[in-house]
């Protein structure tokens, strides 16, 4: 049972509290930036998380607390020593905070890059058929991930279910696309500036 002799204890179960409770959320919601930019967080002015941000003070606080409330009432250490263990506590808590989130968050914050979310280019296979002037369903992988998009043909005409195509363009959120074996045949793949689809793999499978 915790019990409060003093103020000195009253601020270290405070800090404790405190630290504990908003340490947890902030490294449960480390998507955030949580050092703000460089030059604020002490990283190199990338972005990078630095050493002393929210994450890692609140830590500090957390420890701080707990350690220094243990040393006085566990181990019945004097006022000044138990403040001096409460600080290395406290930094090593910060310390282990930072290496969670420069070890764990910070490889998978990564900036979207628009450019990796362009269509034009993307090789497809027609899942529902294209009827000829109308729109059938293409699925392609993007980012390692499998999509699904209403699709047309750019010249009008049927494409049937399980073809390989080429997304030329969108429209209104609606892929044109063309047969890959018709742009390879034809040479054309370098006019849409991608002319490595010649040796590229189709899409296989459902």
């Amino acid at each position: 049972m915790l019990v409060v002799n003093d103020a000195l204890d009253g601020l270290l179960l405070g800090c404790f509290f405190f630290g504990l409770l908003f340490a947890v959320g902030s490294v449960l919601l480390a998507g955030l930036d949580l050092g703000g930019d460089g030059a604020e967080s002490g990283g190199d002015g990338d972005g990078d998380i630095g050493p002393v941000n929210l994450s890692t003070l609140l830590a500090f606080v957390a420890w701080f607390g707990g350690v220094g409330y243990l040393a006085r009432n566990g181990l019945g250490w004097v006022a000044p020593l138990s403040l001096l263990v409460a600080v290395a506590g406290g930094l090593v808590g910060g310390y282990l905070v930072y290496q969670f989130l420069v070890r764990v968050v910070a490889p998978s914050d990564r900036a979207l890059d628009p450019a990796d979310y362009e269509l034009p280019g993307t090789l497809a296979r027609v899942s529902s058929s294209i009827r000829e002037g109308g729109t059938g369903e293409i699925v392609y992988e993007q980012q390692g991930a499998r999509q699904v998009a209403a699709a047309r043909s750019t010249a009008g005409l049927a494409i049937g279910r399980g073809t390989e195509v080429v997304i030329l363009e969108t429209r209104a959120g609606i892929a044109l696309v063309e047969p890959w074996e018709s742009l390879v045949n034809d040479g054309r793949t370098a006019e849409i500036g991608v002319p490595e689809l010649a040796s590229k793999e189709p899409i296989r499978g459902g």
